[in-house]
């Protein structure tokens, strides 16, 4: 079992030893606290204790745990079948893409279905080359995206990382597809507004398609807000609307990875919304069954569709569970429920209340920003703010600040590995607060102030 530097006054959890049944588990190492069960917002053991679920698991719960309607409808559905055979029509799978077309922007108008956001991305990168294979354009391949970005644990989606840790492992089998920086305000020239720095972040596509040659180049994929060191960062309109611009001047298919932020997490059905541009690709995952079975969809744009219906090819693609009927069941029970429940408006109601905490929590000597949109929060956590660095691995600080997070009621969700970034990228470590969108106000208060309690206790052990 894990321990600390130092012994700690009250008794944290560990890590889970591989003993006994956990022997079986291969690379698994969870704390050595075991669910019993899950309720709205709440994560109970089976030791008694309850924990807010703060981060809404990894970024993916979105209309609370144990909802009786989601189990009435996987019931129904298992009633009817569980499995379809390939060579038969699935209900449940027109239903949902018609479902998930009705909530889309107009361009998008068909679904392919897969299992995952991984599998999502992949299906994406496939798609963009069938496209303009298809198309008249058979040299566009690559796919650019942005350094330290996240899309995916495949060997292709971690190609668009731009992560060095991957690069070290498994670089002999990674396609070395090009990158630009994301969009950041670290650098942001004083005295400049964020529409004109968002517009300047965009032009850099430009140059790396000018460099890289645009007629290699495929697509063009990110997430609506940053990831990596930048997580949550959310850039002005300017940004995305020349980004499209790039992108349709150089026929290169844009791709959005709404893995986290659909279904409301921002406070609209899909976070391009907000910057009204509509992207070639739309990728969706974790809150699209709120986790409840793995689930993914790529919304297609006609655009992209069109070669497809007019019998020049078909998709060269496929999985065993893709449109598995009883993960459909749980979309659209998911789709329903947020309907019903009036989530999304929801969730743009509770951000003001979530965000008032952004003074407080800044206050703190380790909170060096605290950024986001709707019910998704990051703060970044460093040692220094003037440095704006985080804590040398040998302090385990990660690991204790999850620790103390669990003592105080709380579940987040981190890496368990902390960063291991070089000097030349000075920056902190993101923690979410993406707690499922049910939470109401009085919930929102007591999880920020478990969370301002851990951040002191955590600055205490740590900063002395």
């Amino acid at each position: 079992m894990s321990t600390l530097s130092s012994p700690p006054a009250i008794k944290l959890a560990g890590l889970l030893p591989p003993e006994g049944s956990w022997r079986s588990c291969f690379s698994y190492h969870p704390f050595d606290i075991e669910l019993a069960k899950a309720e709205g917002i709440y994560l109970h053991d089976t030791q008694g204790r309850r924990y807010i679920d703060a981060s809404g698991g990894p970024m993916a719960i979105n209309i609370g745990h144990g909802d009786a309607r989601m189990k009435a409808a996987l019931n129904a559905q298992f009633d009817r079948y569980a499995y379809a055979h390939p060579s038969l029509a699935n209900r449940a799978r027109a239903e949902l893409s018609e479902a998930l077309v009705s909530l889309a922007p107009a361009s998008l108008n068909s679904v392919y279905l897969c299992s995952g956001g991984s599998e999502v991305v992949e299906s994406a990168i496939k798609l963009a080359r069938q496209y303009h294979a298809l198309t008249g354009s058979p040299g566009k391949f690559k796919v650019v995206s942005c350094y330290e970005s996240y899309h995916g644990m495949t060997l292709a989606t971690m190609s668009l990382a731009g992560n060095p840790a991957y690069r070290k492992t498994f670089e002999p089998v990674m396609s070395n597809w090009p990158h630009m920086a994301q969009y950041s305000e670290i650098h942001m020239p004083e005295g400049m507004d964020r529409e004109a720095w968002g517009l300047q972040c965009a032009q850099e596509l430009e140059r790396v398609l000018y460099f890289c040659n645009p007629a290699t180049v495929a697509a063009f994929i990110a997430t609506p807000h940053g990831s990596g060191a930048d997580y949550g960062l959310v850039p002005p309109g300017s940004y995305w609307r020349e980004i499209r611009r790039i992108c349709e001047q150089h026929n290169v298919l844009l791709i959005a990875d709404e893995v986290v932020t659909g279904f409301g997490r921002t406070g609209k059905w899909f976070a391009m919304e907000h910057f009204q541009v509509e992207p070639d690709l739309l990728l969706l995952a974790k809150g699209i069954s709120s986790a409840n079975l793995p689930l993914a969809a790529m919304l297609v744009s006609d655009k992209v569709n069109q070669p497809f219906l007019e019998d020049r090819g078909y998709f060269l693609h496929g999985y065993t569970h893709q449109g598995h009927p009883m993960a459909c069941a749980a979309g659209l029970a998911t789709l329903n429920i947020l309907r019903e429940d009036g989530l999304v408006e929801h969730a743009a109601a509770m951000s003001p209340r979530l965000f008032a905490a952004r003074d407080k929590l800044m206050a703190h000597p380790t909170v060096a920003d605290v950024r986001g949109w709707g019910l998704f929060m990051a703060l970044e956590l460093v040692e220094s703010k003037d440095r704006r660095e985080y804590f040398g691995m040998e302090k385990q600080a990660e690991y204790l600040f999850q620790a103390l997070a669990f003592e105080n009621g709380l579940a987040l969700y981190g890496t368990l590995y902390g960063p291991r970034r070089s000097p030349a990228v000075r920056r902190g470590l993101p923690i979410m607060i993406s707690p499922p969108l049910c939470i109401q106000p009085a919930q929102i208060d007591d999880l920020l102030q478990r969370l301002d309690t851990t951040l002191s206790q955590w600055e205490e052990r740590l900063l002395g």
